[in-house]
């Protein structure tokens, strides 16, 4: 996100490198994110077809094998878990566990996933009009529209999930 604010067009845009800086830099409020494990959303399923925009709900799929679950799953699929996504003027997004909500999807939920854990982010691919390419995450188009150079175009590259299994590895190594 900082290199992309370096050529942001906004008055703040230095006030918010530095503060963006200072949250990277500090041992409380960032980490190393070497217990973080990324997940790319492996397929989506739209659950209701409607052509109201605001009404769509989809089935967001991850597939992902807990560290706690190696060589300890016998359930036929793939180990992974779901996130049911609505918008109905507002955006909601949540971990599914009930298995009923699984069916006919080829993965299957385990109770040691836990959305507190998870961050959910979309990456993406900005071209500056100078030519000058971009790797970002966070954010939304109108975001990056309002901070950088009029003329700037936006890709979708996907949706991801940053898990942290630090809680796992902490317990491992006692």
């Amino acid at each position: 996100m900082i290199p992309a604010l370096k050529h942001s067009t906004e008055d703040n845009a230095e006030n918010l490198i530095s503060l963006l800086t200072s949250i990277r830099e500090s041992k409380v409020l960032s980490s190393s994110h070497r217990e973080n494990i990324v997940i790319e959303r492996y397929t989506k399923i739209k659950v209701n077809c409607s052509d109201d925009l605001y009404r769509a709900e989809e089935k967001w799929i991850y597939r992902f094998k807990h560290p706690a679950l190696t060589g300890r799953c016998t359930q036929p699929g793939e180990c992974g878990f779901i996130f049911k996504y609505s918008d109905d003027n507002y955006i909601h997004v949540e971990l599914v566990t009930e298995s009923q909500y699984y069916i006919d999807t080829g993965v299957h939920y385990h109770d040691v996933i836990s959305a507190r854990d998870m961050c959910v982010y979309n990456a993406n691919a900005l071209t500056l009009p100078d030519g000058t390419k971009l790797d970002t995450v966070g954010g939304w188009k109108w975001w990056w529209e309002r901070l950088l150079p009029a003329g700037t175009k936006h890709m979708f590259k996907g949706n991801y999930v940053a898990y942290n299994v630090s809680d796992f590895m902490v317990a491992k190594s006692k």
